[in-house]
């Protein structure tokens, strides 16, 4: 069973607030068991990903489709 829950930010920071030294470190040591740390994200320049998607065979539509939607996605503007 999958439980989801939207929570704000400063909803997570009173609930950290409000746990003890043993508590947050079991949450720092998941965190980092996880890998969920801070990383910043590395994104690939749209030529090298159109170019393994061409590798695959997609359809020249999809390809097309795909690297416009990639210039106007919010990541990469």
């Amino acid at each position: 069973m999958q439980l989801s829950i939207d929570l704000k930010t400063k909803d997570i920071i009173s609930l950290i607030s409000q746990m003890s030294l043993h508590e947050l470190e079991k949450v720092k040591n998941s965190l980092i068991e996880r890998e969920l740390y801070f990383k910043e994200f590395k994104k690939d320049n749209i030529e090298n990903i159109m170019d393994d998607f061409k590798k695959e065979d997609y359809s020249k539509d999809f390809l097309t489709d795909l690297e416009e939607g990639l210039k106007k996605s919010s990541i990469y503007k």
